[in-house]
């Protein structure tokens, strides 16, 4: 099963909106996602404030803001990315 991390913070409606797709996608797939709140930890604050939302897959990064600036869209870049890993 894949571990899925989504690095967030309160009031990032990018964030929610990659978390509601996560839920969508993983009625056809085997992932578990855990959320976390970078505002709890100022290393994870510092290296994400300005990228999120932040996907791992596994521990490795997968999707951030700034992919899917260069994206096609959201849900095909999240399933590009769960795919790939």
């Amino acid at each position: 099963m894949k571990k899925i991390i989504v690095y967030t913070k309160d009031g990032c409606h990018l964030c929610d909106h990659v978390i509601t797709e996560l839920q969508k996608l993983n009625s056809s797939a085997d992932f578990e996602v855990t959320i976390q709140d970078i505002t709890a930890n100022p290393d994870l604050f510092e290296r994400h404030k300005n990228i999120i939302p932040v996907v791992s897959v596994n521990g490795k990064i997968v999707f951030t803001a700034e992919s899917l600036a260069r994206s096609k869209g959201l849900r095909s870049s999240l399933q590009e990315a769960l795919n790939a890993n």
